[in-house]
C-alpha cells in the first residue's frame, strides 16, 4: 500500500482490483495531472479499455454536471449495473483545443486540463465552473466519473480513497486491463503483469479500510 501511495504521488501508474463483488476488474489508475501522449497511448495500446477521468461528486456538481443515470431515468432507461451499482458517469468532453478529441495527444490535453479545473474548484468554485464552460464542449471523447464516496466502492471511489490517502488532488485517469484478453485479465494475470512491470497492486480490499 504504502509504495502504491509514493507511485501516486509521483506521478506513476498503480494497478487497482476492485474486489470479486463487483467487477472484478483491474485499472490502471494515474493522477490527471501526470498524464503525457505517452501514457495514454502506452495505456491504449497495452490496457485497451476505456480512458476515463475521475473526480468527485462534489466537483462535478461545482461543475454544473449531474450523474447521466439521472437523465436517463428521466427517459424511462435502465440504469442498474449487473453488480448492482448505477454508473459513475457525468459527461463526456473534450478541450476546446484538441482537434478530433479521440487522438492520444488530444486525450493528454483533455485529462490534464480537467486536472486544472478540478484544482480550481478546491479553492474557487465560481471560478472553476466559469473555467469549465469556456474550456470544454460536450459530447467528446473523455468520460469524466464523479465518485460517490461513501455509497460506491467501485474503481472511481477507491482511485479517489487512494489519492486522498496520498495527499494528491482528486482529478485522476483509470482505464480497465484488458490486455490481449476478449474479456477482463484475471487477477492471477494482473498480479504476474504488475511484477513484470514494476506497477504496485492493490486490492479494494485494502483501500476500503483507508475511507
Amino acid at each position: 500500500m504504502l509504495v502504491a501511495l509514493e507511485y501516486l504521488r509521483r506521478g506513476d501508474l498503480v494497478m487497482l482490483y476492485d474486489g470479486e463483488d463487483r467487477e472484478a476488474e483491474v485499472d490502471f489508475v494515474i493522477r490527471a495531472d501526470a498524464v503525457t501522449t505517452e501514457v495514454v497511448h502506452w495505456l491504449r495500446k497495452n490496457a485497451g479499455g476505456l480512458l476515463c477521468f475521475v473526480t468527485t461528486q462534489e466537483v462535478t456538481q461545482t461543475l454544473g454536471l449531474e450523474f447521466l443515470s439521472d437523465l436517463y431515468k428521466r427517459r424511462g432507461l435502465s440504469t442498474k449495473t449487473p453488480y448492482g451499482d448505477e454508473p459513475a458517469f457525468v459527461a463526456y468532453v473534450n478541450h476546446v483545443k484538441t482537434k478530433t478529441g479521440v487522438r492520444d495527444v488530444d486525450k493528454a490535453l483533455t485529462i490534464r486540463e480537467l486536472a486544472r479545473v478540478v484544482n480550481i474548484a478546491l479553492e474557487n468554485p465560481e471560478k472553476a465552473r466559469g473555467e469549465f464552460v469556456a474550456n470544454f464542449y460536450a459530447p467528446g471523447h473523455v468520460p469524466v466519473l464523479g465518485g460517490r464516496l461513501g455509497a460506491r466502492w467501485g474503481h472511481t471511489e477507491l482511485s479517489l480513497i487512494l489519492a486522498k490517502a496520498a495527499g494528491v488532488p482528486p482529478a485522476l485517469a483509470i482505464i480497465e486491463a484488458l490486455g490481449e484478453s476478449r474479456e477482463a485479465i484475471s487477477l492471477r494475470e494482473a498480479m504476474a503483469w504488475a511484477s513484470e512491470l514494476g506497477i504496485p497492486l492493490v486490492k479494494g480490499s485494502e483501500i476500503v479500510s483507508l475511507a
